[in-house]
């Protein structure tokens, strides 16, 4: 399956200088920038309790003046991996190489389309089900030319679907309004809403607040708060709260069913963690990723890239995901044996869920 958080990377790192491989760049000298960066910036060492020093340890040995590029880059990366943070990523950007350095998270093995193949064989039968259940065809919104982002919606008699595959970029903000504005518009006298999550592995928490918008009728406590970590010390600067305010001329106030897999991530958690406490909102599907941090980037002296999460997200609550995500309200998985079933049975909770808060509603 597509690597969503790959794809987003891509997007920030335009420009990358080609590396080769077998060449041998101060070595020691990037090791200890990058673990010292690390040891300055990173905001979660207790939280996943790791003691950094120990790492530091384990792999400063493995490096001296001759280790070459591609020996740098394995250690690094192992390194890095430690953390299991899938904000954190080594971009060194290799000439003709297919080294790669995956995400140092581990999604839940449960959602197991791990092919392009596989993965485009499950949009058939979520279009298929969606189709048995009443729903329309799709009305997709072109967020953005050239962009991975699947913005679209669908409607049945009672329901409504919105489905967003990414937080979109601030650069394609006014279309991404705009696209929210149509979909709401159409959706906005449904009984229940379907919004499907499970393919969004995060953008822009600015796109996730304007979505959140639609969904919050008038002015209320909800929203989040985040601090950052101060640069060298084991503090934090004051804690900071964003408020959700009421967005658009029409918002949808009726019961919502947000769907979620292992793959939802960063500002699709955001998301949630917005709407999560409102009464009329239900989550089904796979335990979330469990990453929030905005990123912090930085060069090595040999010019790679590299990302951290230097910032710790918590809920009105003071309650902090980082690392194991959300838990659905109603645990539905899926699979490969979807496919061969040809059937999605998380549209399928979804509208049954829908159908009893509706009706609940009416008693």
């Amino acid at each position: 399956m597509r690597n969503l958080l790959i794809i987003l990377f891509s997007f920030l790192f335009h420009g990358i200088g080609l590396t080769q491989v077998n060449d041998v760049n101060k070595p020691v000298e990037n090791f200890e920038s990058l673990w010292s960066e690390f040891d300055s910036r990173y905001a979660n060492f207790e939280l996943k309790q790791i003691n950094w020093n120990k790492v530091y340890e384990k792999y400063r040995p493995q490096v001296n003046k001759n280790t070459t590029n591609e020996e740098l880059y394995e250690v690094c990366c192992a390194m890095l991996q430690e953390l299991k943070d899938g904000h954190v990523r080594i971009l060194p950007g290799f000439k003709d190489d297919k080294l790669e350095c995956g995400p140092s998270y581990a999604c839940n093995i449960q959602l197991e389309f791990n092919s392009e193949e596989k993965y485009v064989a499950f949009q058939y039968v979520i279009d298929k089900e969606l189709k048995k259940n009443g729903f329309s065809a799709p009305v997709k919104n072109n967020v953005a030319k050239n962009t991975n982002t699947n913005f679209q919606y669908r409607f049945s008699d009672v329901y409504g679907y919105l489905r967003l595959d990414e937080m979109t970029r601030k650069n394609t903000s006014g279309k991404y309004q705009r696209a929210i504005d149509e979909a709401i518009e159409a959706l906005h006298q449904k009984q229940g809403l379907i919004i499907d999550l499970r393919f969004n592995g995060g953008g822009w928490d600015s796109s996730a607040y304007k979505l959140a918008s639609r969904f919050v009728a008038e002015k209320s406590s909800l929203g989040h708060y985040e601090r950052t970590r101060i640069k060298g010390k084991n503090e934090f600067a004051p804690m900071k709260h964003r408020e959700i305010k009421s967005g658009g001329k029409k918002q949808f106030t009726n019961p919502i069913v947000i769907l979620t897999s292992c793959y939802t991530a960063s500002a699709a958690e955001v998301f949630i963690l917005l709407l999560k406490g409102l009464p009329n909102v239900t989550i089904i599907g796979n335990n979330t990723e469990g990453m929030f941090s905005d990123i912090y980037r930085f060069k090595l002296p040999n010019r790679w890239n590299v990302t951290l999460s230097n910032q710790q997200f918590f809920s009105m609550n003071k309650e902090n995901f980082e690392g194991k995500g959300f838990s659905p309200d109603v645990l539905v998985l899926n699979g490969e044996k979807d496919i061969e079933r040809q059937s999605d049975p998380v549209i399928n909770a979804a509208v049954t869920v829908l159908k009893e808060r509706i009706n609940s509603n009416k008693i």
